[in-house]
């Protein structure tokens, strides 16, 4: 059975094609394929007689061109008249080179070709090869590898990190894709060997892997179990979110476990409560205020707080506002200490008090997605293991903090200087991708946590993929239906389902996208299922935070949904609180994009969310640019 192979300026073509015209495509490319219809004519004075039209419904083709030993290109579908009269002028030097025996959609980075179709396992045509990607030799055998395995896979270049001796705390950043959390992993696997030869007797957990939530830890856990089968050496180390450890070190001291408090809950009572006592602040701000100047820096007096530098925070307070500040939070917080409510960061604070009086508990401490931890979870962190070689060790991205957490490792005892290594080459997300997401994050550079400014220069990726679609779409019907498509596509191809997300915004976009799929029999899991779940991801923007899948479609990306309307309302015209809403939506943003591999899809409806970069011309900034269609298969 021949194949038939797609130009490269196929997909930018055929993504902008009216819905109903693409299927009617794909089903023609399907019947033709298997010898049911789908007719070709040879057209007259072409400058290549072998040059052929596939007729697609009524008034559409497809021009077809022939390639080596049998196989054949579709350069483009047009109105009938156009591509007969393309046809005509086609000269055979212009076709694409002819694909390499024995090569795969995007197997090689050269080749400019994408398969469109081919022989499924059972004999039977598949409507699309899957979507890869392709890199240079030293990653060949990695992208062959099982996705699973794939996300295990150290780059050779990074043993020496992994392996290294430091004499003190160590920093690891980078870039999306750059492998700094398998780093983390294959860190954390190096410890154990080493810290089981040197107290061989000593069997307790003396390693800690930690990060920001619950789903991360989880999948770390994972990771680790395949990455140190040996069931001794995996005992040595614990995993857990930083907020686990607190509780359960709060829990251990008092006997009671804190009841924790959200930001959004906590600024919505403190925004009722301002009102009422007639304070001219946000809930927002003043809880702002308490995290990221007070608690951060652990101020117990007002005198120093009047003297603080409040680092990150645009709004100028006096000194005789900060009183009333001061007193309005402790206020608040006398209140929760009543009632044993807690916030998140303030358990870390009392968990750190814990640990100063009871000793560290670890001989060595791992972090990942370190950029989105908060200053009193860093002086837990830097208490649970004496100060000393290899015993913090981190890795992180300031691009990708999502939450407004400013740190200064210096400040709480965590020094790295001399010790810092900056990961500019992605091993994991594709040129085209990253090309696709940078721009999200606007022109400001990021803080990062030695105090200086991070910027993204030189960062790249050696990996080359399929462009990312943005779509346009008139109603959340047709939204939906063509997230459907695209997931039915990617199914079709032989992508696992377990490496495909679909994710939007905010929770209620999130149960349309899984209605949509089951009702079209495409079982669905959450986000933080577990590995061997054979169903698609689904879920909110948040969760995809540190996952990595083949394909990923983002839904609902609409100027209402993306900042969330509700966030921006309680700013309540705070323009400090308002910046800091726009730029981690800019990091959200950033972030979900580039947990695809091979394969992205984005799509709206109405008016696009001004944070959404252009593509091809299609975007917020684009003007009325016609919508992108659904479905280009890979």
């Amino acid at each position: 059975m021949p194949k038939l192979a797609i130009s490269p300026t196929f997909l930018s073509e055929f993504s902008r094609l009216d819905h109903g015209i693409q299927t009617a495509a794909l089903t023609a490319v399907q019947a033709y394929m298997t010898g049911d219809g789908a007719p070709t004519e040879t057209v007259a004075d072409a400058s290549d007689p072998r040059v052929r039209l596939l007729q697609v419904g009524q008034e559409w083709s497809g021009v077809v061109a022939p390639g080596a030993e049998g196989s054949e290109w579709l350069i483009t579908i047009r109105p009938h008249d156009e591509a007969a009269a393309l046809a005509r002028e086609l000269p055979a030097a212009e076709r694409p080179p002819a694909p390499r025996a024995g090569s795969s959609a995007l197997a090689e980075p050269d080749d400019g070709a994408v398969e469109l179709v081919e022989q499924a396992s059972d004999g039977s045509p598949a409507l699309t090869g899957p979507p890869r990607v392709s890199g240079p030799e030293e990653l060949s055998a990695v992208l062959a590898k099982s996705f699973a395995d794939w996300q295990i896979t150290l780059h050779p270049r990074q043993h020496r990190i992994v392996d290294a001796r430091f004499a003190g705390s160590a920093q690891v950043t980078g870039g999306p894709g750059t492998g700094k959390t398998v780093l983390a992993l294959h860190r954390a696997a190096h410890l154990a060997h080493r810290d089981a030869a040197r107290h061989p007797h000593d069997e307790r957990r003396s390693i800690l892997v930690t990060t920001f939530n619950r789903v991360l830890a989880q999948i770390l856990s994972q990771q680790l179990d395949r990455v140190l089968p040996d069931r001794e050496l995996r005992d040595r180390v614990e995993v857990a979110t930083v907020d686990s450890l607190a509780r359960s070190l709060v829990q251990e001291r008092s006997g009671r476990s804190p009841e924790t408090l959200g930001r959004e809950e906590l600024s919505g009572r403190w925004r009722d409560a301002a009102r009422a006592d007639g304070l001219p602040y946000s809930g927002r701000f003043l809880v702002d205020e308490w995290e990221q100047v007070i608690l951060a820096q652990n101020l117990t007096r007002l005198t120093d707080y009047i003297r603080c530098e409040r680092s990150g925070r645009m709004l100028h307070l006096a000194p005789e506002h900060r009183t009333q500040v001061w007193e309005t939070i402790q206020r608040y917080t006398g209140g929760m200490e009543v009632a044993n409510e807690w916030s998140y960061p303030q358990v870390a604070l009392e968990a750190a008090r814990v640990l100063g009086r009871s000793g560290p508990r670890y001989r060595h401490v791992v972090v990942d997605e370190a950029q989105d931890l908060h200053p009193t979870q860093w002086r837990m962190l830097r208490a649970a293991v004496p100060a000393g070689p290899d015993d913090l060790f981190i890795v992180g991205d300031p691009h990708q903090r999502i939450y407004d957490n400013r740190v200064s490792l210096a400040s709480l005892g965590v020094n790295v200087r001399g010790r810092s290594h900056r990961l500019r080459v992605s091993y994991r997300v594709s040129q085209e991708i990253l090309s696709w997401a940078m721009p999200i994050l606007g022109r400001h550079p990021a803080l990062g946590m030695d105090d200086n400014a991070d910027t993204l220069a030189g960062y790249r990726s050696l990996l080359h993929g399929p462009e990312p679609v943005v779509r346009g779409c008139a109603s959340r019907t047709e939204e939906r239906a063509a997230m459907g498509d695209w997931v039915r596509v990617w199914l079709e191809a032989g992508v696992a389902p377990g490496s495909i997300a679909v994710a939007g915004r905010n929770q209620w976009v999130v149960r349309h996208i899984a209605k949509e799929l089951q009702a079209r029999g495409v079982p669905t899991a959450p986000l933080d299922s577990a590995e061997d779940v054979r169903a698609v991801r689904v879920g909110t923007l948040h969760r995809l935070k540190g996952q990595e899948f083949r394909c990923l479609a983002i839904v609902g990306m609409s100027d209402p949904l993306l900042p969330p309307k509700a966030a921006v309302d309680s700013a309540e015209g705070d323009p400090v609180a308002l910046e800091q809403v726009y730029q981690q939506e800019r990091n959200l943003l950033f972030v979900a994009g580039t947990r695809a591999r091979d394969a992205l899809y984005v799509s709206y409806t109405g008016a696009p969310s001004r944070l959404l970069p252009r593509v091809d011309g299609v975007g917020p900034h684009a003007g009325a640019a016609e919508p992108a269609g659904a479905l280009s298969g890979v």
